[in-house]
């Protein structure tokens, strides 16, 4: 099952046994968290992999704060996005236009 799961080093839930119905977890009182950590080291020693915005900003909502992520959706031709979390319509910045092919996508 390890295999299957993010490294330990990067995510780690607070057990590793979660409860199948709320009305158990409420009963047993345990605590659940994620404790994630992006910017962790590999076992192998490998960096994580970062996007390079060439000493640009990195791209965020004005409103929220998110980051641009595959769930946002472009609009306007790529002039503007739509932020998956507030809903929020963005300006694309002129470094990070591209055009939408016919299909609505980069």
């Amino acid at each position: 099952m390890d295999e299957l799961n993010a490294d330990k080093s990067l995510l780690r839930v607070t057990t590793d046994r979660i409860p199948s119905t709320n009305a158990l977890q409420k009963d047993l009182g345990i605590p659940l968290a994620l404790l994630i950590k992006p910017f962790g080291e590999l076992p192998s020693g490998e960096p994580v992999p970062t996007a390079n915005f060439q000493n640009k900003p990195l791209v965020r909502c004005r409103e929220c704060r998110a980051y641009v992520n595959p769930f946002i959706k472009f609009i306007d031709n790529g002039a503007r996005w739509i932020c998956n979390f507030c809903r929020l319509d963005n300006t694309t910045e002129s470094y990070y236009y591209s055009q939408l092919d016919s299909s609505g996508q980069r």
